[in-house]
């Protein structure tokens, strides 16, 4: 039930797919408390009233219905991407001329699917006002590209990925994808990874320059988005080891939350 309630939620908007995480006391942290409690935190997380949380919950659940009954005299329904993350591991190379951004990730299917669709977000820097703003996307073993389409000032990504066969229900299937940002180009200090799909583990690993280890890395868990850009390091340090690497692994991972990595350098003014 748990698998199929958030593989149904998964292409709702943030705020419904948490809607249906409590109200079906999907979140392990809330989930003992009672309904009323559970709508309460709803309503103190999205800074609403009581009652349109209440609405928020009768949407979503509005949703869950139109997405698991079909509505096709075929009996075909299309319940949401139609797979999940098994594990997700990513290494981000900040030690090569240019960063570079490895994502293995294992898919298992909920329904059969013959393509797969992942995006990702590549946020300028506050002072980063040069005409051109991208990154060179392949894949390195187990997809290929079929679309690549670009949103919001070439700021966020959406990537289709023809798989090599249909997957069947509950088939797993292993892809990396590699993404290399172009010469020259800043990027944010930070690396985060926001399931909008159900995944059980995801490890993050990030390797410095040998002559250039931050000021301070921290970890990121399970944060808000829009808390991924504040610039305060968090108290969850991490220490380069001598190869110049730090990692982080999440287990668990929550919808719409972001998991991942932060740093600043000595010559940042808020360190």
């Amino acid at each position: 039930m748990r698998g199929t309630l958030l593989a149904l939620s998964a292409d709702m908007p943030g705020d419904l797919r948490r809607a249906v995480l409590l109200a079906y006391a999907l979140d392990p942290t809330h989930a003992y408390l009672r309904l009323d409690r559970r709508t309460d935190q709803l309503a103190r997380e999205l800074s609403v009233q009581q009652r349109t949380a209440r609405r928020r919950i009768d949407e979503a659940v509005a949703r869950l219905v139109r997405a698991a009954v079909p509505e096709t005299p075929t009996g075909v329904t299309d319940t949401g991407p139609g797979w999940h993350l098994r594990a997700m591991n990513a290494l981000l190379r900040l030690d090569t001329p240019t960063p570079e951004l490895y994502e293995a990730r294992s898919v298992v299917a909920t329904r059969p699917i013959d393509e797969l669709t992942v995006q990702f977000s590549l946020p300028r820097q506050p002072d980063d006002d040069g005409p051109e703003h991208g990154v060179h996307t392949d894949v390195l073993f187990g997809a290929r590209i079929r679309e690549l389409t670009r949103h919001i000032s070439g700021q966020y990504f959406r990537l289709t990925l023809a798989l090599p066969r249909t997957l069947e229900p509950g088939e797993r299937h292993d892809l990396c994808l590699h993404y290399r940002l172009p010469p020259g180009q800043p990027m944010r200090e930070h690396y985060v990874f926001q399931p909008l799909t159900p995944c059980a583990h995801c490890t993050v690993r990030l390797r410095f320059p040998a002559d250039g280890a931050p000021a301070t890395a921290w970890r990121l868990d399970g944060v808000p988005p829009r808390a991924v850009d504040d610039r305060t390091p968090g108290p969850d340090r991490l220490h380069p080891d001598t190869l110049g690497e730090v990692t982080s692994v999440f287990d668990g991972l929550q919808q719409g939350y972001a998991y991942g990595i932060a740093w600043t350098f000595a010559d940042d003014p808020r360190t």
